[in-house]
């Protein structure tokens, strides 16, 4: 039996500590990590100071830090994208999932049988604005 590998293909960007594609589901990132540039965003957007993010995630020189957040400046619109695909109502509407109890199950394996009595299940369409963040 051989194993068969994927190589995705990697996209340097404009700014040289930020790649696309080889993980992350194409989301920009730090080369070499698995941090997406929208999470260090966020965080620097929120409020976060440079000093606690680095201290937050220690494998991040500080260059790394300031060239994701630049990069999430200049490409507003990406990180919107990013960031609407990651909410629930998405998420379950992409993959056929619903959601039950806090667990994520594909439609097609979901049987009555297996939802406790009382438990909230929700599907994309029936999802509360509420929950979807």
């Amino acid at each position: 039996m051989t194993a068969t590998t994927t190589r995705t293909t990697i996209e340097r960007t404009e700014h040289p500590h930020v790649i696309k594609g080889g993980g992350l589901g194409g989301q920009p990132r730090i080369d070499d990590q698995r941090i997406s540039v929208l999470q260090l965003f966020d965080m620097y957007t929120n409020g976060w100071p440079i000093e606690e993010i680095q201290a937050n995630l220690p494998t991040l020189s500080l260059a790394e830090i300031h060239d994701a957040i630049s990069y999430g400046y200049d490409h507003v619109d990406e990180m919107d994208y990013w960031r609407e695909r990651r909410k629930l109502r998405n998420i379950l509407q992409r993959t056929d999932m619903v959601y039950v109890e806090g667990r994520l199950i594909p439609r097609r394996a979901l049987k009555e049988i297996d939802i406790p009595p009382g438990a909230k299940v929700y599907t994309w369409e029936t999802l509360p604005e509420e929950m979807n963040q």
